[in-house]
Order: C-alpha cells, then structure tokens, then sequence
C-alpha cells in the first residue's frame, strides 16, 4: 500500500480520478485540508485545516469493484473499529455510508468509480473539529474530540493508523466478503428504527430490520420485508 499526503488539494477523490492510470492499486492519499471536498450528490464536505482525517483509497481490481457493497461497507468497519479501539462507545454504521457515535455523524464514506477501471472511496473523519454548525448539516455531527476530550492527536499520524489498520484488515476481508457480517449486523444504527427513504423515482416508508449477508437494506413495509440496495436515508421518523 502507497500512501500520498498533502498540505493541501482540492480533494483527494478528485485526485486519484484524475491521477489512477499512474497509481498502484491500494494508493492511500490523505491531505491536510481540501478546497472542494465533496460528499455523495456533489454535497459540500466542509472540513477545518489540520483537524480531520481527509483520506481516499484507489482500487483497481476489477473482482473487488464489482462488488462495491462490500467495500463500502468494509471501510466503516474499519472506521469503527479504529474508534472503539480510541475509547469510544455507541459506535454504528448507518448504511449505506456514514458511521455515527452517540447518534451524531462522525464519518462520511463516498464511494465514486468508472467499472472496471477503478474504484475510489473517500472518507472524511471529524477528529480534533469542534465547531459545527449543526443547523445547516442535514445530520448532527461530533467528532473524535468531542466525544473524548482527552483526545489529543495530528490527523495525519491518525491517518498513518486508519491505514495501518486497513492493512492489517484487508486480507482477510478479500479473502472472505462475509467475514464482517456479524460485526456490521450488531453496528447497524438504523435497526428497529422507521426511516423514509428514496430510491430513484420511490419513496418508502418502513422499518429497518437488517442488512443482509449481500449489504442489502431490509425494511419492513405493511409486514412485507422489501430489500434495498441503494438508496438515500432523507429522515429517521
């Protein structure tokens, strides 16, 4: 694994899309602060100077794109297990692509790819930040430092951690999709819980009752278990 830092970028996404026919698969970039970091439907990630981890890996194989479920997925894994490896508790991933602590957001995880050229996941990660203007997020946010005031650490050695650990974690992972299916089941912060959902042209209405072995949404709608593979959270009702 190769890892890329800079000061500054506009982002480190946008980066390895321009930049992935010169990377090795498993490039890891990370930067101090991005100018026009992104989240999913072109959102603005709005991010502090040197207080966050700011971090997006390339894969380029091509038996591994095609199933991007699993990646997302793995990468809150991930996320989480550094987290509760720091202190924290009330750890969860909130499907498809955030993971939350205490009920707040703590990571976004944006996955982005032209198949089967490469695949791109970026995820930003609130550390030292503690200033959030909560009325303008769509979701109430924390951060690392927020959660434990002891915390006291550079994003970039955080970083050189959360990729240590993907290291250490993604063999396994590739060797076996559903070695994490436990782990995500007993993360899941949307089970038991009535969502509002869009997926394309629908709007559904239920409760969340799973995610399955293939990272699939199970919802409960009128005792009908409907499964979901992608889609937007817009409310928790």
């Amino acid at each position: 694994m190769k890892h890329l830092h800079f000061n500054e970028i506009d982002s480190t996404n946008t980066y390895l899309k321009q930049e992935y026919q010169n990377l090795d698969n498993l490039t890891f970039v990370t930067a101090s602060f991005q100018s026009s970091g992104h989240g999913r439907n072109s959102r603005v990630w709005n991010a502090n100077k040197e207080e966050n981890v700011l971090l997006s890996y390339l894969i380029k194989d091509k038996d591994i794109i095609e199933h991007f479920s699993y990646v997302s997925m793995f990468s809150a894994v991930v996320i989480v297990k550094y987290l509760e490896s720091k202190g924290l508790e009330n750890v969860s991933i909130k499907w498809p692509n955030d993971v939350y602590v205490n009920g707040k957001k703590i990571a976004g995880i944006l996955l982005e790819g032209a198949y089967p050229n490469y695949l791109i996941v970026g995820i930003g990660l609130n550390l030292n930040q503690t200033d959030f203007n909560n009325k303008e997020l769509r979701h109430p946010a924390t951060s690392l430092k927020l959660e434990k005031s002891d915390f006291n650490s550079n994003p970039l050695n955080e970083s050189q951690e959360i990729i240590s650990l993907f290291n250490h974690l993604w063999c396994d992972f590739k060797g076996d999709w559903l070695m994490y299916d436990d782990f995500i089941k007993e993360h899941n912060y949307l089970l038991k819980k009535r969502i509002k959902l869009i997926d394309g042209s629908r709007i559904i209405i239920g409760i969340v009752e799973d995610i399955d072995s293939q990272c699939n949404l199970l919802i409960n709608i009128d005792k009908e278990i409907v499964k979901i593979d992608s889609g937007e959270i817009v409310e928790i009702l």
